[in-house]
């Protein structure tokens, strides 16, 4: 285990925000990674809140993980949510197309309008379980993730597969980014 630096007996919160289409795994990802995962889950009507604990290069960072309703009547109260938000994972299937056009032509955007300057994207392709279903060139999402200079796993809530592996990634991004020097001058005062 890593040793958390001494003057950090309090957590650095990170408030991240899933985004997506309705159906892509958003609320299974997140019960995964928090060790609560669930197969056949409903769709979410309403949003969630949860809080994990993570080290992470000896900071002792408090992930505050917000699970959105993907539903697209909905998608207006999900721009409140992006206030504040660190990090925007947005998530896709892999095996249905329209779910990754709309990351490009509707939720990257919505994280970038709505969200603090700076904030970190990862991209996740769920469902890598169906890998030989897969709709979208995966090429072509490496481009746009590099293009955006997001983090990009293709994961798989079912199969546990990259779950760990993306928050953690993004974690590194937070600790190394302008917020956390932010956050580290303001606890100095």
């Amino acid at each position: 285990t890593e040793d958390i630096k001494e003057e950090e007996t309090n957590p650095i919160k990170c408030k991240i925000i899933l985004v997506g289409d309705s159906g892509v795994g958003k609320t299974s990802l997140i019960g995964r990674y928090i060790k609560k995962y669930e197969p056949n889950v409903r769709s979410t009507i309403s949003t969630s809140f949860f809080s994990k604990l993570e080290i992470i290069n000896n900071y002792l960072i408090d992930f505050q993980i917000w699970d959105t309703i993907g539903q697209e009547r909905y998608r207006s109260l999900n721009d409140l949510f992006f206030k504040d938000a660190h990090i925007c994972i947005i998530v896709y299937d892999i095996t249905h197309l329209e779910t990754f056009k709309n990351i490009k032509d509707y939720w990257y955007e919505s994280a970038i309008t709505n969200g603090l300057e700076g904030i970190i994207i990862g991209i996740a392709g769920n469902k890598n379980d169906l890998y030989e279903y897969d709709q979208v060139n995966r090429d072509e999402v490496q481009d746009f993730c590099n293009e955006i200079d997001g983090v990009l796993k293709f994961t798989s809530a079912k199969d546990n597969f990259c779950v760990d592996e993306l928050f953690k990634e993004l974690g590194i991004k937070f600790v190394n980014s302008d917020f956390m020097k932010e956050i580290r001058e303001k606890s100095e005062e």
